[in-house]
C-alpha cells in the first residue's frame, strides 16, 4: 500500500505488476463519472467478477451510496459497505488517493475486507489470551492507525449485556472510561435526543440470531455540548459462551458537515435562475475540448433542452449554436494566467427565441494550485438589453411619456447621482417646480425619518448588487404642508456592459387613498363581526329577560306581603334595564325592529331643534340649518329622533363650557370615484343630516373606536358606551352610512347619510290599542312553538292565566304534527327564530297553507328580514318583541280578535 499511496501524479500504469499483484483490492475511479478504469486481481477475486466486467463497470454498481463520496482524494480512512457479484453484502476500509491514469486525472481507492480487523479485535476486552508477537505488532499500527483516522473499535456480549470501547471511542464520546457504565442503556443516554429511540430499537434487534451484520449511523452529545457523527459496523461471532458482535466505529462528523454544505450549496445553485456549467479542463494536454459534468436545472428551464443530454458534451458542441463565434481554445489559454473570462452571446433555445447571454467563466484549481475546471454562470440578460433600447430616450421624450399618468415617473442616472422627474412630482410634494430638482436628496430628504433609512438602504443595496433588476418598497412620504403620503416606489435597473448599474427607471404611486379606504373596510368589518356576536347576545339575554319580567310581573299582581312584593317589583324593574340594554345592543346590531316610513327630515330635525332648547344649558347655542327642497327619505322616525338626541347629548357633553351645536340636512349625489365614494359610501342619492359641535373633540384612535359598544371616553358612571354603536346600526339598518370626523379641541361632526325615498310621504300614526282580558280571549286553543324551554314554559302560563288551551311544541316539524291533531287551535304563536329546520316566518306560511283561517302571532327579539328570517313579514302580521310583560301579550292579542269576523 506504501507504494500505491506514494507521491500524488505518479502514473499506477508505470508499475502494472506491483498493481496487479498487491494484497488489497484496489480499483482506478473517474473522478467525474465514476467508472472503474482499471482493477487488480485481488479486487477480482473479492468481487467475484472478471476484469473485463468490472471494467465496464461503475463504483455504484458495487458501493451503492458511492454518490456520497467526495472522489478528490481529500477523504482519509472510510467505512463503506461493497457488494459481491451475486449480491452478497461485506464491508470493508477504503482509503483514496488523487493519481495519474493514462496522463488524465483519477482516484486511486484501495479496499480491505473488514474481517481482516476483526480478526484484530479478538483480544479486545477481557478474559482474552494475548497474540503472538506479530499479533502485538499489528494491534498496535491499527492503535496508530485508529488516533490518526478518529476509528475505534467496540465489542457487545449479548448474554452478559457488556459493551467495551476501545480509547479512540472513549475520545469521541468526550469522556473517561470510569464514566460509562459499559451497558446499552449509558451508551443510549449519551446520544443526541433524537437518535434514542431507533437506537433502542436497533439494540433490542441484536437479540435476533439472524442478523449477522450490525451497522448504524449516529450522532452522540459531547459534555461539551459538541455533536459528533460517528459510523459504525459490526459482525456476530457465535461462541461457547453466546453470541459477540465486534465492530468498529469512526467520526465521520467533518464528512457529514462537509457534506451538509454541499447539499446547501447543490440545492442553493439548483434555485439559480441563471445557469451554471461545470467543465472538466486538463491543460496538460493541448488542444482537448473541455466537456460538461454538471449543469443546473435553470438550464432545461430556460432553455427547453433536457440536462442530461448536455452532460458529456464537448464546450464546442455548444458554441456551435451561439453568435459570435469564437474558439473554444481561446478559453483553455486563458488557464494560463487563471483570469475570469466574461463573453456576450446570443443564441436559440427550444421555443424558437433567441436570448442574449451574459457569459462568465472562472477557472477553478485543486489543492495544489493546478486548474482542472472551468465554472460557467450564463445570465439571461435579454430583457436588460431590450430595457436599454427602450431607456434611450431623450427629456422631451420621458416628459411626454410621463403625462400620460398620474404617477410620478423617473429616472436614475447611477453614476451622476442625477435625478428626473415627471411634472406630477410637483402635485405629490405641495411644491411647484419640484420636478426640476435633480440632487437624490430632493427625494431622500422628503421620505419619513422612521422609513428613510430602510428605504435608502434598499435602494442602494439594489444597485450595488449584479444579480438584483428590480427594486420596489413602500414608505411614508413627508409634503411641503406637513402632510403625509403613503407610497409604492417601483424601479428597474438598467445595466451597462460590465454588469454596473447605470440607471434606474421607476414610478411612484400614491396610495393613500387605497390605504385609507382598506382601513375604512377593515375598521366596516370588524364592527360587522361585533355586531354578529352582540346581537347573538342580546338573543339569548331576550330569552332569559322574557322569563324573569314575565313571572316578576305575576308574582308582583299576587304578592299580598308588601316586603316580598316590593322584592318581586326590583326585579321587574332589574329585568326592564336589563331589556332596554338589549335593545340598545340590538339597535347596534341592526337586528332592532324598525317602522320606516317616508318622512321629511326637515320636519324631524326642526322637532328635535325645538326640544333641543329648552333642554340643553343655555351656555350652548343650538342653531338649526335645513336645506331648501331637501329630499325625502325611507326612515324610523321615532328611532331617527332617538339617534339625533344621542348625538345632540354627546355633542352636549363634549362642551362643558358651551360652544355650538349645528344640525344641518343637505342632498348630496355620490358619483363616480368622489371623496365620498372613497370614504366608504356608495355611489347613490343620499339625504345627509350633520351634527356639528365645537366641543373637545377625538383622538384618532377613538373614532376608530367611537360605534363600539361600551366604549366611551367618559368618566366612570357618565355613559353606557352604546349611545353612538345605537346611531350607527340604526342607520345602517337604515341602509344607510355613517362618518364621523373629529380633531382634538377642534370638535366633532358626524354625518348620516339615509339613502333617498321614491315614494310620496305618508303620515301615519299608529293607533294606540288598549285591550282588555275579555277582548283579548276566545274560545280554543293556542298553539305554541318555542325552542327555549324556559320561555315555552313562561308563554304556556301567561296564555293559560288568560283562560287559552295551550299546545306546547318545539319545532316547526312538531308543530305542524300537532296542528294536524288539534284542527280546533285558531291561533299560531311562534318564535321566528327557532332551532334546526323551518323558521317561524316558514312555518306560519306552511300552516296557512293548511289552515288558511290560522290567526298568527310572532314573537322575536330580531328584525324580520335580518340573520336567517328568508322573507320578512306578510303584511299585517303582528309582532310581540321579546323581553315582553303580559299586558303587552293581551295588546297584541286584541289586535288580532278586532280583525276577527263576529263568527269567530
Amino acid at each position: 500500500m506504501t507504494r500505491l499511496f506514494g507521491a500524488k501524479g505518479n502514473d499506477v500504469a508505470d508499475d502494472q505488476a506491483f498493481f496487479q499483484d498487491h494484497p488489497d483490492a484496489a480499483l482506478i475511479v473517474d473522478p467525474v463519472t465514476r467508472i472503474l478504469l482499471l482493477t487488480n486481481r485481488a479486487a477480482q477475486s473479492a468481487y467475484g467478477y472478471t476484469a473485463d466486467t468490472l471494467s465496464a463497470m461503475r463504483l455504484d454498481d458495487v458501493d451503492e451510496t458511492a454518490s456520497e463520496l467526495l472522489l478528490d482524494g481529500s477523504q482519509g480512512l472510510l467505512f463503506r459497505t461493497h457488494r459481491r457479484n451475486g449480491g452478497e453484502q461485506f464491508k470493508v476500509l477504503v482509503r483514496q488517493r488523487q493519481i495519474k491514469h493514462d496522463a488524465r486525472e483519477a482516484i486511486l481507492l484501495i479496499v480491505q475486507d473488514a474481517r481482516l480487523l476483526e480478526a484484530s479485535l479478538a483480544g479486545l476486552g477481557e478474559g482474552i489470551e494475548p497474540g503472538p508477537a506479530s499479533r502485538q505488532e499489528e494491534e498496535a499500527n491499527l492503535r496508530i492507525a485508529s488516533e490518526l483516522l478518529k476509528f475505534g473499535f467496540w465489542k457487545y456480549d449479548i448474554p452478559n449485556r457488556k459493551l467495551v470501547w476501545s480509547p479512540s471511542v472513549y475520545q469521541m464520546a468526550g469522556i473517561e472510561p470510569h464514566e460509562f457504565d459499559g451497558t446499552p442503556e449509558g451508551y443510549i443516554k449519551i446520544l443526541y435526543p433524537d437518535d434514542r429511540d431507533q437506537a433502542e430499537l436497533a439494540v433490542r434487534a441484536l437479540d435476533n440470531p439472524d442478523i449477522n451484520i450490525y451497522e448504524f449511523e449516529r450522532r452522540l452529545t459531547r459534555k461539551d455540548g459538541r455533536v459528533v457523527y460517528i459510523k459504525g459496523v459490526g459482525e456476530r461471532t457465535r461462541t461457547s459462551s453466546g453470541d459477540v458482535i465486534t465492530g468498529v466505529v469512526q467520526d465521520v462528523t467533518a464528512d457529514r458537515q462537509r457534506q451538509g454544505q454541499l447539499r446547501l450549496l447543490g440545492a442553493s445553485i439548483e434555485r439559480l435562475n441563471d445557469i451554471v456549467v461545470i467543465l472538466r479542463v486538463d491543460p496538460s494536454v493541448p488542444g482537448t475540448d473541455s466537456p460538461i459534468v454538471y449543469i443546473n436545472s435553470a438550464f432545461e428551464r430556460i432553455t427547453g433542452y433536457a440536462q442530461k443530454d448536455m452532460l458529456g458534451r464537448p464546450l464546442s458542441f455548444i458554441m456551435s449554436f451561439v453568435e459570435p463565434k469564437f474558439d473554444p481554445r481561446e478559453i483553455e489559454a486563458t488557464l494560463n494566467t487563471g483570469q475570469s473570462l466574461r463573453v456576450e452571446l446570443v443564441g436559440p433555445v427550444r421555443t424558437d427565441k433567441w436570448i442574449t447571454w451574459d457569459v462568465e467563466l472562472l477557472p477553478v484549481a485543486d489543492a495544489h494550485g493546478k486548474y482542472t475546471h472551468w465554472i460557467a454562470v450564463a445570465r439571461d440578460i435579454t430583457e436588460r438589453r431590450l430595457a436599454e433600447q427602450r431607456a434611450a430616450f431623450n427629456e422631451d421624450r420621458f416628459q411626454l411619456v410621463s403625462r400620460s399618468t398620474a404617477d410620478v415617473v423617473w429616472e436614475w442616472d447611477v453614476q451622476a447621482d442625477t435625478l428626473l422627474w415627471s411634472e406630477a412630482f410637483d402635485k405629490l410634494t405641495g411644491v411647484p417646480g419640484a420636478h426640476l430638482e435633480t440632487r437624490f436628496d430632493a427625494w431622500s430628504r422628503r421620505i419619513h425619518p422612521d422609513d428613510r433609512v430602510r428605504v435608502v438602504g434598499t435602494l442602494r443595496g439594489t444597485v450595488v448588487s449584479p444579480f438584483s433588476q428590480s427594486w420596489s418598497e413602500e414608505y411614508r412620504f413627508c409634503r411641503e404642508d406637513g402632510g403625509e403620503r403613503a407610497i409604492l416606489d417601483r424601479g428597474f435597473v438598467v445595466r451597462d456592459d460590465t454588469g454596473r448599474a447605470a440607471r434606474m427607471v421607476g414610478t411612484m404611486i400614491d396610495l393613500t387613498e387605497r390605504r385609507a379606504s382598506e382601513q375604512r373596510s377593515r375598521e366596516s368589518e370588524r364592527l360587522e363581526a361585533i355586531g354578529q356576536l352582540t346581537g347573538g347576545v342580546a338573543h339569548d339575554f331576550n330569552n332569559l329577560l322574557t322569563v324573569i319580567l314575565g313571572n316578576s310581573d305575576v308574582l308582583r299582581d299576587r304578592l299580598d306581603d308588601p316586603v316580598l312584593r316590593r322584592m318581586a317589583e326590583l326585579i321587574h324593574l332589574a329585568a326592564t334595564r336589563g331589556s332596554d340594554l338589549t335593545r340598545r345592543l340590538l339597535a347596534f346590531a341592526r337586528r332592532q325592529p324598525l317602522k320606516p316610513q317616508r318622512v321629511c327630515l326637515n320636519e324631524r330635525t326642526g322637532s328635535v331643534h325645538a326640544l333641543l332648547r329648552g333642554a340643553l344649558d343655555a351656555r350652548i347655542r343650538v342653531r338649526h340649518m335645513p336645506a331648501k327642497d331637501l329630499w325625502a327619505a325611507h326612515v324610523d322616525p321615532g328611532q331617527f329622533d332617538v339617534a339625533i338626541l344621542n348625538l345632540a347629548f354627546n355633542a352636549r357633553d363634549a362642551m362643558p363650557e358651551g360652544g355650538t351645536l349645528i344640525i344641518a340636512t343637505e342632498n348630496l349625489r355620490v358619483r363616480g370615484r368622489s371623496g365620498m365614494e372613497r370614504e366608504g359610501v356608495p355611489s347613490g342619492d343620499y339625504v345627509c343630516v350633520t351634527i356639528s359641535d365645537t366641543g373637545t373633540g377625538m383622538a384618532e384612535e377613538a373614532q376608530r373606536r367611537a360605534f363600539e359598544p361600551f366604549f366611551t371616553t367618559k368618566p366612570a358612571g357618565k355613559g353606557s358606551g352604546l349611545g353612538l354603536s345605537m346611531v350607527y346600526g340604526f342607520v345602517r339598518q337604515s341602509e344607510g352610512h355613517v362618518l364621523i370626523r373629529s380633531l382634538p379641541g377642534e370638535g366633532t361632526s358626524v354625518r348620516l347619510f339615509f339613502p333617498r325615498s321614491t315614494k310620496g310621504v305618508v303620515a301615519v300614526a299608529a293607533p294606540a290599542l288598549v285591550a282588555t282580558k275579555g277582548e283579548a280571549t276566545q274560545a280554543g286553543s293556542v298553539l305554541i312553538v318555542e325552542d327555549d324551554p324556559l320561555v315555552r314554559e313562561h308563554a304556556a302560563h301567561n296564555f293559560e292565566a288568560l283562560g287559552y288551551t295551550v299546545i306546547l311544541t318545539a319545532s316547526a316539524d312538531e308543530a305542524l304534527t300537532a296542528l294536524e291533531g288539534h284542527p280546533e287551535t285558531y291561533l299560531l304563536f311562534t318564535d321566528v327564530i327557532l332551532g334546526a329546520g323551518m323558521n317561524g316566518i316558514e312555518l306560519a306560511a306552511e300552516a296557512r297553507k293548511r289552515r288558511p283561517d290560522l290567526n298568527v302571532l310572532y314573537t322575536s327579539g330580531y328584525v324580520p328580514g335580518d340573520h336567517g328570517f328568508t322573507s320578512p313579514l306578510e303584511p299585517g302580521a303582528e309582532m310581540l318583541r321579546k323581553p315582553y310583560e303580559r299586558n303587552e301579550l293581551v295588546r297584541k292579542l286584541g289586535r288580532i280578535f278586532k280583525r276577527l269576523p263576529s263568527s269567530t
